[in-house]
């Protein structure tokens, strides 16, 4: 499912910014946190992003964001799905407009990096 970020109804946050979710939304509840919680965190971080120049305001209508949210199936408290997304989305943003990491700093540490999920 993928929805338009929103700071509130009729309100598109700049730079366009479209949500996507990575787990199924299996139901009502979780369809309005993605649309509750997420929705606003995710606009917000973009639109502060604008107002703290991390995003030149002069090149929003320029820019497109694309934000993957992620909403464990067992999470009750909206409050810290906003907070949680708010704060992701915002360091995704600094990190992106800052080239972080970098090609050279990938290729060093991918023999060291322990991705918390692999196989190995």
């Amino acid at each position: 499912t993928s929805l338009l970020a929103v700071v509130a109804p009729n309100l598109l946050c700049k730079p366009a910014t479209v949500m996507f979710n990575k787990v199924t939304i299996k139901g009502a509840k979780q369809a309005v946190q993605m649309f509750g919680p997420a929705q606003r965190a995710v606009a917000m971080a973009v639109a502060d992003s604008v107002e703290d120049g991390t995003i030149p305001a002069d090149e929003a209508d320029n820019v497109f964001v694309s934000v993957g949210v992620f909403i464990h199936w067992l999470a009750e408290d909206d409050a810290k799905i906003q907070e949680y997304n708010y704060k992701a989305t915002r360091e995704a943003i600094q990190r992106a407009v800052a080239g972080s990491p970098t090609a050279a700093e990938v290729v060093a540490q991918k023999g060291s990096a322990a991705h918390p999920f692999a196989a190995n």
